[in-house]
């Protein structure tokens, strides 16, 4: 299990404690960053439980509420970062040609802020990998056809995920509907590419 499912399963956990075993846990939690995640959790519960004015308990709590996000923030860019990894290595393994030719997966257009990532010849599933990430949404693919297609495409972070959903349905064999949390991703068959 990666460290980003095991922080999941953890704040799973966290709502639904008789959900897992004591050996479970021990499993889980012999993951430092896990360990660590789960002990500023429990932090965070015991603050909320001393008797304290509320206005300095909201503030305590506020406080590691932002260590903690940033701590899950550097966990998710890390695994996403291990996600990458082979793909560059693929791509400069193939052959000597391929390796000369290959462009960056992704990299930054314009300057400063609001500027684009494109994405070269990257597969639809690790393209949403990242864009759900930012915007806090889970993936479904409905079915594997989609996941390994692969695009050349742009993303603006400051733009709202629909705008770029809308983008990624002008391609054609995918379709992407948004509902509630979750993006939802389905191959058209050909009648209706067409």
């Amino acid at each position: 299990m990666e460290t980003n499912e095991k922080l999941m399963t953890l704040l799973r956990l966290m709502d639904e404690p008789e959900a897992m075993t004591d050996e479970q846990l021990e499993e889980l939690l012999a993951d430092d960053e896990v360990r660590n995640a789960y002990n500023l959790m429990a932090d965070c519960k015991k603050l909320y439980q001393k008797p304290q004015p509320v206005k300095v308990k909201w503030l305590q709590l506020g406080q590691r509420f932002r260590i903690a996000a940033v701590f899950l923030g550097a966990v998710l860019l890390c695994g996403l970062a291990w996600a990458v990894i082979p793909h560059i290595i693929s791509s400069h393994t193939d052959s000597p040609q391929s390796a000369q030719v290959a462009a960056p997966l992704l990299h930054r257009e314009g300057q400063g802020d609001g500027s684009s990532l494109r994405f070269d010849d990257v597969s639809l599933d690790s393209i949403l990998t990242v864009v759900s990430a930012h915007y806090g949404k889970v993936v479904t693919f409905r079915n594997e056809e989609p996941r390994a297609m692969k695009l050349i495409t742009t993303w603006n972070p400051d733009e709202s995920l629909e705008a770029f959903i809308d983008h990624l349905n002008m391609f054609d064999y995918i379709h992407l509907t948004l509902r509630n949390d979750t993006i939802f991703v389905e191959s058209k068959n050909e009648e209706e590419a067409q």
